[in-house]
């Protein structure tokens, strides 16, 4: 509880903070000790005593849409334009062949347990977010979801997946026989481009209606939705095939118009496609496909991993957060990303195949007037959710972390801090702040909470954004002079690296306080205990992230990015490459406290100044 008071100083006035103080108080010399000695036999247990809880609290229970809200996307580097539509399903085939190989060695139990790389080098990593990947599905509920394990005997010997198409959904067997011998590469492009063509032809066609549109939904709303259409049994049927599926492969055919491409002229341009679509553009596509004009009802929001590829050559991938932190998911996204580099120069030959005339099985649906008006509404509140989101991909490319461990700074570290002196530079405040850091050291650990706002944060953006203070002399002339010096700035600055990397450490070793006090909130509630310290103000302003941060690394030039996680608040990727650094800048335009454009050109200068003063140390 000292930690939580210390994380609430730099963000609460003195007032509150001393009011906070009397609750601590009250608290460890009351219930607090009660509960605590709850979560010490909950430890005895359980695998891990704070997963459910955790679970529950982060997605289960939030009935906030998936799109924007939850699911980050990730853009992949640009594959050669794909308008050939067998270009389109040779690449897919090698996507869905990749995805079978890695899931065969999960079948066998047999992917190597990864290690720690710092801080207690060679402690083992637990793997189960790679084992949940292509066996979970978020149902939807009136009240919470339920993150089901889908993986089932007959899944393991006749696995399929399901191919999105014109919003359209198509089963795609990955055996055959009675046997169930696996089909070849050539027989999955086959398959894939007979249903692309199915998909053309069928548009327009009677009873055809977006219904993955339906999985953009509020929580609550969907899981109505869905009661509707569980009342049919083709329904039942199609709802079983989905959510038992391995992944989804998503053709887009209609790619989203130039309205969004980055309107902020801050950072390099990074790659454009041929119809001058740039990267923020790509991003929006894979976070929420565009909406109800685009391909957003060729999603389904529900499915942990639908692996996108688009007929210009934009491909990546949609997630359902849920069963697994962004660590794993890139693992393997980059498995498929590395695998496709051979298919540039063979894709346009054509596919030669028995399959290539087979017939495609389809999902259809059964549709009442009530559904009709459902996906109608669902539309038209995606479409606003996907209007306000204001995105941009920024490409830092004076310097990257080969700089930053040439200063003897730990890049997130540095990145973490450059991002509350930008902030403060443009609200002159700092706020509560997420990052999130990995607790796989332990048995079914997912994150814990990185705060970034110290106190020692603040007093250094505050002494470098201090305002140039003018005195004249007698004779008139003007002398402008800054009461903080360059060296009193160096030392806060290292001052707020020192605390940011303690912060860090005491996280990934499992001495973070949120997970903490989750734990000891949730005993409270299942044993009818009421704590003032919960239902406080100021514990809702402790978890008001209006900058929720993650670092994201690749090997490869791709890069995920998510919403923001409040109305006022930005959401911020970050991905520190050897000379460059890619942040992904997100908030909402109908926000009066946010301005994304203002906020990335504030982080540019503060990295700008960041090595400025570096250099100053250097010499």
């Amino acid at each position: 509880m000292k930690l939580y008071l210390e994380t609430l100083k730099p963000i609460l006035n003195e007032k509150q903070h001393e009011h906070v103080r009397k609750l601590v108080t009250d608290f460890t010399n009351g219930p607090g000790v009660i509960l605590q000695e709850i979560l010490i036999e909950r430890r005895e247990e359980h695998d891990n005593w704070a997963y459910d809880w955790w679970l529950h609290d982060m997605y289960l229970c939030n009935q906030a849409s998936l799109p924007v809200n939850s699911n980050p996307g990730m853009v992949f580097p640009p594959l050669p334009n794909l308008s050939a539509e067998t270009q389109m399903a040779k690449f897919a085939a090698r996507f869905v062949v990749e995805m079978m190989n890695f899931k065969r060695i999960l079948n066998r139990r047999e992917l190597p347990v990864e290690k720690a790389t710092s801080r207690e080098k060679g402690q083992p990593l637990c793997m189960a977010q790679y084992y949940r990947l292509m066996k979970s599905y978020r149902e939807p509920g009136l009240v919470k979801d339920r993150l089901l394990d889908v993986e089932s005997d007959l899944t393991l010997s006749r696995p399929h997946i399901i191919v999105a198409c014109k919003s359209q959904f198509y089963v795609l067997r990955l055996t055959s026989g009675d046997d169930a011998t696996p089909i070849t590469e050539e027989q999955i492009a086959a398959k894939l481009l007979n249903i692309i063509i199915d998909a053309k032809k069928s548009v327009g066609s009677a009873g055809m209606y977006p219904v993955g549109i339906l999985t953009s939904q509020k929580r609550d709303d969907w899981a109505h939705s869905r009661e509707l259409l569980m009342k049919s049994a083709s329904n039942r049927n199609n709802l079983a095939l989905i959510e038992r599926c391995l992944f989804f492969i998503n053709f887009d055919l209609e790619i989203p118009g130039p309205e969004f491409n980055s309107v902020c002229k801050v950072g390099a341009k990074g790659y454009r496609l041929f119809n001058n679509r740039d990267e923020t553009n790509m991003m929006h596509q894979m976070i929420h496909g565009g909406g109800s004009e685009y391909c957003s009802g060729n999603r389904w929001f529900d499915k942990t991993i639908q692996l996108v590829i688009g007929r210009d050559g934009s491909n990546g991938l949609c997630y359902e957060h849920s069963p697994s932190e962004g660590i794993a998911v890139i693992e393997l996204m980059e498995k498929l990303i590395k695998s496709t580099k051979d298919l540039n120069e063979q894709s346009t030959d054509p596919i030669a195949s028995t399959e290539k005339n087979e017939k495609t099985e389809k999902l259809t649906w059964s549709v009442n007037n009530e559904l009709i008006k459902h996906i109608a509404d669902a539309s038209t509140v995606l479409d606003k959710l996907v209007k306000d989101l204001d995105f941009h991909v920024f490409r830092f490319t004076q310097y990257g972390k080969e700089f930053i461990k040439s200063c003897k700074i730990s890049p997130d570290v540095y990145v973490q801090l450059s991002m509350q002196l930008a902030y403060h530079k443009l609200h002159g405040k700092l706020v509560a702040t997420y990052e999130s850091a990995s607790t796989r050291r332990f048995r079914l650990g997912r994150v814990d909470c990185i705060r970034a706002a110290t106190t020692e944060a603040l007093e250094w953006a505050k002494a470098m954004n201090q305002s140039a203070v003018t005195e004249t002399s007698i004779l008139g002339t003007k002398k402008i002079f800054y009461t903080v010096t360059d060296n009193e700035k160096l030392q806060l600055f290292e001052s707020a690296v020192k605390k940011q990397t303690d912060v860090m450490i005491d996280n990934i070793l499992g001495m973070g306080i949120d997970v903490h006090l989750l734990g000891l909130r949730q005993a409270a509630r299942e044993n009818a205990m009421p704590c003032t310290i919960f239902e406080d103000d100021s514990f809702r302003i402790a978890n008001h992230f209006a900058l929720s941060t993650s670092q994201l690394l690749t090997s490869t030039d791709s890069f995920m990015g998510y919403g923001p996680v409040v109305s006022d608040g930005y959401g911020v990727s970050y991905n520190p490459q050897n000379n460059n650094l890619i942040f992904c800048v997100s908030s909402f335009k109908s926000s009066k406290f946010t301005n994304n454009n203002a906020f990335t050109a504030a982080l540019e200068q503060s990295l700008m100044a960041m090595q400025k003063m570096l250099y100053m140390r250097r010499n």
